[in-house]
């Protein structure tokens, strides 16, 4: 089973997780008014996954390190979950790189 993104429609709103082979939250993305501005989303964020200049790390108070993928204007569109060492670090977003660029959708009930 390959990387997905798993979309959820909730209270109106929709939202997306890159979820990996093994069932893993990889990514979150934000809120969305209309399943067309998800799938958009979705389609920045498989784009800005390969583009370096798309992607920025980042450290939260605690020392937990945290990256997230922005669209070609700047706006974060999707962040990672939050790690506490650079080798689980490094790995995620590793499988991101490698995967989101090719992941399917799946609408979640």
């Amino acid at each position: 089973m390959a990387a997905t993104f798993q979309l959820l429609q909730q209270d109106g709103n929709y939202t997306f997780a890159l979820v990996s082979e093994k069932g893993e939250k990889m990514l979150l993305g934000g809120e969305f008014d209309s399943r067309e501005d998800t799938e958009k989303a979705i389609q920045d964020v498989r784009v800005g996954s390969l583009m370096s200049q798309q992607i920025a790390a980042g450290k939260v108070a605690s020392g937990e390190m945290f990256f997230v993928i922005k669209d070609s204007s700047g706006q974060i569109i999707a962040k990672s979950l939050l790690f506490d060492n650079q080798m689980t670090f490094d790995a995620a977003l590793h499988n991101v790189k490698d995967n989101a660029c090719v992941a399917e959708i799946a609408e979640l009930a």
